[in-house]
C-alpha cells in the first residue's frame, strides 16, 4: 500500500491535460519515490526546519520591500532629489517583485524549488549590498529593482514549497507562519528603519538587510532540501541511469511561463481574489507613506518614534497568527459540514473578518488628526492587521486547495497583481492625504474596501459552480481521483 501511495506521483494524468502533465505520464514506471522520500512523509523535525527557513527567507525579503520608506528623507538629501523620486525606491523594488515571478515561478517547476532559491537569494543578497553602496539615485533605483526581481521567488514560490511539505489537513499553522513572515516583515521594517535613519546613515538600512540575508542564506543551504516531488522523481531516475521522456526545456518552460497569465485572466476565482488581495496589500504599502504624513507632519513626531505607529498593525497581525489554531478548528468544522475538504471550507471566517478592513480605514481616517489622542489612530491598525493576515492566509490556502498541482502558478499570478498594486499606491499616497486630508483620503479607501468585503461570501456561495467550470481545478480533481484509484 505504501509503495502504491508513492506511485501516485507517477504517470497519473487526466486525458485532457497540458504538456507538462503529459511529460510526467511518459516517465518509466519502474522507478518511484520511496514513501520516506516524499516530502509530506518527512519527519516532523525536517518539515519544521524547512518551514522555518522558508518563513525567515520570506520575512527578510518583505522587510527589504518597505525598509526604504525609512530612508526616503536621507536618500533625497544625499542625492539632492525630490522625495517623490526618492520614493521610487519602493516602487522599483515592487516592480521587480512583480516581474520576477513571471520568470522564476515556471522555472521552479522545471528546475525545482531549491536550485531557484539558492541562485536568486544569493543575488538578492548581493544587490542589497549594492544598494548600501550606491553612488547615485539612478544606481540605487536599478539595484532596488534587481533586489526585488531576485527576491520575488522567495515569497511567490514559498507557498508551493509549503504545499509540497504539508498535507492539506496540516497546512493551517505552517501557512499562518508563512503569512506572518510575509506581512510582519514590511511592518517591522519602518520601525527598525526609522531608528536606524535617525541615529545612523540611511545606508545602514541596507546593511541590516544584507546581514539578515547572509545568515538566512547559510541556513537555507543547510536546512532546506528540494521539496518538489516531480523534480525529486526526475533526479532519482537520472541517478538510476534513466533518460526521462519529457518535453524539451524550451517547451516545458514556455508552458509554465504562460500558465500564470492564462490562469489570471481565464479563472474568475483567481482574478477576483487576486484583485481583492492586491487592493489590501496596496493599502498596506500606502500606509508606509501615509503614516509619516499623519504622525511626523501633523503630530511633529521624530522619525524613529513615528515608526512605532505601525505597532498597531503589527499587533493585529500577531493576534491573527496566534488565532490560527481556532481558524484551523473552523476549517475542520466546515470540512465536516461540506462533506469533505472542499476549498470553500477556507472561507467562513473571512466572511466576517473581511469587514475589519473598511472598519479600520474609517476608524483611522476620523481619529488621525489632533486633538484626538494618538492612541486612537494607532489602535485602528489592529483590526486592519487582523483582516490583512486572515485574508492573505485564507486566500493562499483557498487557491492552493482549489488548484492543487497548479497552485504555484496561481500564487505567482496573485503575487504579480499584489506587487503591481503595492508598487503604485505609495506614489500617490502622500499627495492624496495632503490634498484630500486624512479623513477623506481614508474614507475613499474605506468605501472601496466596503464594496469588496462581500467577496469571501460570494466565493463561498458560488465557488463550487465556478470551480465546476475551471479546467485547472477539474484537472486537479481528476489527478486526485486517479491517485486514489491506484491505491
Amino acid at each position: 500500500m505504501e509503495r502504491q501511495t508513492a506511485q501516485m506521483f507517477e504517470g497519473l494524468v487526466p486525458k485532457n491535460t497540458d504538456p507538462e502533465e503529459a511529460a510526467v505520464q511518459a516517465e518509466p514506471l519502474q522507478i518511484t519515490l520511496d514513501p520516506e522520500e516524499i516530502p509530506t512523509n518527512w519527519p516532523a523535525r525536517k518539515k519544521w526546519s524547512s518551514t522555518m527557513v522558508v518563513v525567515f527567507m520570506t520575512a527578510t525579503v518583505t522587510f527589504c520591500s518597505s525598509v526604504h520608506t525609512a530612508a526616503i528623507a536621507g536618500v533625497a538629501a544625499s542625492y539632492q532629489c525630490s522625495k517623490t523620486v526618492a520614493t521610487l525606491g519602493v516602487t522599483t523594488f515592487l516592480l521587480g517583485f512583480a516581474t520576477g515571478p513571471l520568470l522564476f515561478a515556471p522555472l521552479s517547476e522545471v528546475w525545482g524549488r531549491s536550485l531557484v532559491f539558492r541562485i536568486t537569494f544569493l543575488l538578492f543578497f548581493c544587490f542589497n549590498i549594492g544598494c548600501a553602496t550606491a553612488p547615485n539615485i539612478s544606481a540605487l533605483l536599478v539595484l532596488r529593482f534587481l533586489a526585488g526581481f531576485f527576491g520575488s521567488p522567495t515569497v511567490t514560490n514559498s507557498g508551493g514549497s509549503l504545499a509540497d511539505i504539508w498535507p492539506q489537513s496540516q497546512r493551517s499553522v505552517p501557512f499562518a507562519l508563512f503569512t506572518t513572515g510575509s506581512s510582519l516583515g514590511p511592518v517591522v521594517a519602518p520601525i527598525v528603519g526609522g531608528f536606524i535613519s535617525q541615529h545612523l546613515v540611511w545606508r545602514w538600512n541596507y546593511g541590516v538587510v544584507s546581514i539578515l540575508a547572509g545568515i538566512v542564506y547559510v541556513a537555507m543551504l543547510l536546512l532546506l532540501p528540494e521539496t518538489y516531488v516531480v523534480v525529486l522523481l526526475q533526479q532519482k531516475k537520472v541517478k538510476a541511469g534513466f533518460r526521462p521522456a519529457c518535453q524539451s526545456f524550451k517547451e516545458q518552460y514556455a508552458t509554465n511561463l504562460t500558465r500564470p497569465w492564462l490562469m489570471l485572466f481565464t479563472e474568475p476565482i483567481l482574478f477576483t481574489l487576486g484583485l481583492y488581495s492586491a487592493f489590501v496589500w496596496g493599502i498596506l504599502y500606502l500606509d508606509f507613506t501615509a503614516y509619516p504624513v499623519v504622525f511626523q507632519q501633523s503630530r511633529q513626531w521624530s522619525q524613529g518614534i513615528a515608526g512605532l505607529s505601525f505597532l498597531g498593525i503589527g499587533l493585529g497581525m500577531a493576534i491573527a497568527t496566534a488565532s490560527s489554531p481556532w481558524i484551523n478548528d473552523i476549517h475542520a468544522a466546515f470540512v465536516k459540514k461540506l462533506g469533505g475538504p472542499k476549498p470553500e471550507a477556507r472561507l467562513p471566517h473571512l466572511i466576517v473578518l473581511a469587514w475589519l478592513i473598511p472598519i479600520a480605514l474609517f476608524w483611522f481616517g476620523w481619529t488621525a488628526n489632533p486633538p484626538t489622542h494618538w492612541a486612537a489612530p494607532i489602535a485602528a491598525g489592529t483590526p486592519f492587521g487582523i483582516g490583512f493576515v486572515t485574508l492573505f492566509l485564507g486566500t493562499n490556502a483557498y487557491l492552493t486547495d482549489c488548484y492543487g498541482r497548479f497552485s504555484a502558478s496561481a500564487l505567482a499570478a496573485n503575487a504579480v497583481l499584489r506587487s503591481l498594486f503595492s508598487a503604485g499606491f505609495p506614489l500617490f499616497a502622500a499627495q492624496m492625504y495632503v490634498r484630500l486630508g486624512t479623513p477623506w483620503a481614508s474614507n475613499l479607501l474605506g468605501f472601496i474596501a466596503l464594496a469588496m468585503a462581500p467577496v469571501p461570501w460570494a466565493l463561498y456561495t458560488y465557488g463550487p459552480w465556478l470551480r465546476s467550470k475551471s479546467k485547472y481545478h477539474l484537472w486537479t480533481v481528476e489527478l486526485e481521483e486517479n491517485s486514489k484509484g491506484s491505491m
